[in-house]
Parts: structure tokens; C-alpha cells; sequence
């Protein structure tokens, strides 16, 4: 499941409408640490965080017609789990000084604004279990939403390098933990509680 979250974020930023730098630049989902040392200008999406979004969870089962016809009945599948996978966005450069700082700087900040633009990633850029219908819902994206927490600090020591400018990048997906499907048949007649059918008689 992750790896085609990663292949639709990786197909968003090389779309060709994307800014020029931002879709000519390498992507990587690597953990941005020590060994890290790419070779050219890379944007790096780390996926560091994955948790229940609490906000969207439903109770109640979904329920779809089984076949075409009237008379085929439904099916119900319980609700999916809704996700919230954070990644850190980071750029880097293989240049020296001031260059190096420009360009992770550039790339940086027209990621920023060309993820912006989407408060659902578009159909077009999904991949694999991130297409409909496998996701019930449009996959929501939040970019620069989170502050950095007072354990920062020791995320980037874990890492071995030191702290970098980067912004979070949140996709909320559905899951269904549970393969637990249940059929009815079709509604054939409705009769008010308490009425019984009476045979007719000649």
C-alpha cells in the first residue's frame, strides 16, 4: 500500500505541469540521514508518521447493490480506516556554499506551492491501490500542516545530520483492515409492523 502512496506522490511531482525544477528533480523516499548524499537536486519524502485520522472514522458498514438487477440484493462491508501518512519533505543539493543553499531553497519552496494546489491529489496521479475503487474516497492532501515538536531536535540527531529547512506533506487514505463481507438478499415486500398476510379465501 505505501509504495504506490509513494508512486502517486512521485507521479503529482513529475507531472509536466509542475514547476520545471520541481519535475526534472530526483525523488527519493529514503530516510534523509548520514548516508544520504544524493547527486544531483533531489526532493526527499520521508514517511515518518502513520496514524489513525479519529476525526473521519465511521461506524456504520457500507452497503452496495451486488449486481445490476432489482432483485440481486446488497452487500455489506464494514467502514474503512482512515490514515493519515505524514511525510517530511526535504531538499537537497550536490552543490557547494551559497549555490547549494539556493537551489534546496528554490526546490523547497515550489514544492510547497505546487503540492499546494491540490486539496485532493487528482485521480490522474494515482497508482495501484490508490485508485478508485480500492479508495472510496478522494485522497485528501495537506502540505505544511504540522510545527515541529519539542523531540525535533533529537529526530534529526537519530538521523546524524543536522536539522534542515522541510515542511510535512499528509495524505489521508482508507484501509480495510477486515475482509468481512455479508450479503442480503433483496427487499421483496414491506408490510406495517403488526399486519399480518391473510390468505385469501373463495
Amino acid at each position: 500500500m505505501f509504495q504506490d502512496l509513494d508512486a502517486t506522490l512521485r507521479a503529482a511531482l513529475t507531472d509536466p505541469a509542475a514547476p520545471a525544477a520541481v519535475h526534472a528533480a530526483e525523488i527519493s523516499f529514503d530516510a534523509p540521514d548520514r548516508d544520504f548524499t544524493p547527486t544531483q537536486g533531489t526532493l526527499d519524502l520521508f514517511l515518518h508518521e502513520v496514524v489513525e485520522n479519529r476525526t473521519l472514522r465511521e461506524t456504520a458498514p457500507f452497503l452496495s447493490r451486488v449486481g445490476d438487477q432489482p432483485g440481486d440484493g446488497y452487500r455489506s462491508v464494514p467502514p474503512p480506516l482512515r490514515v493519515d501518512c505524514t511525510y517530511l519533505a526535504t531538499a537537497w543539493s550536490a552543490r557547494t556554499g551559497g549555490e547549494k543553499t539556493a537551489e534546496e531553497h528554490t526546490l523547497l519552496g515550489l514544492t510547497l506551492l505546487w503540492l499546494a494546489r491540490f486539496p485532493t491529489i487528482d485521480d490522474r496521479f494515482c497508482q495501484g491501490s490508490m485508485q478508485r475503487p480500492a479508495q472510496p474516497y478522494p485522497l485528501a492532501l495537506t502540505v505544511a500542516q504540522t510545527r515541529e515538536h519539542p523531540g525535533a531536535g533529537e529526530f534529526w540527531s537519530a538521523l546524524g545530520v543536522a536539522p534542515r529547512p522541510a515542511f510535512s506533506v499528509t495524505v489521508t487514505v482508507a484501509l480495510q483492515p477486515v475482509d468481512d463481507v455479508t450479503e442480503y438478499p433483496a427487499v421483496r415486500e414491506i408490510r406495517p409492523v403488526g399486519v399480518q398476510k391473510t390468505q385469501e379465501t373463495n
